[in-house]
């Protein structure tokens, strides 16, 4: 992701949140990968927004992994209990 485009990920969540909407996601995601050019870029800023968005969701969210798709790394974070 860009900073623009995870910007805009996360105001499309956070707007479908509102309307009451169910969320379906086509998810082939690297993670971010939290070196410097990422923090000095933003993508890691705009990316927690992404990560925050869906964990305040109240609508089911419904997320389809590709034939060849991945999701590893940063992508596969969360809100999760120590």
């Amino acid at each position: 992701w860009y900073p623009d485009s995870a910007f805009k990920t996360a105001s499309a969540i956070a707007n479908f949140n509102r309307e009451g909407l169910p969320l379906f996601m086509l998810a082939n995601w690297r993670g971010f990968a939290g070196g410097q050019r990422d923090m000095f870029d933003e993508v890691l800023k705009y990316g927690a927004h992404i990560v925050d968005a869906l964990r305040v969701y109240k609508q089911p969210v419904f997320v389809y992994i590709p034939a060849g798709g991945e999701l590893r790394g940063g992508g596969v974070g969360g809100d999760r209990p120590h």
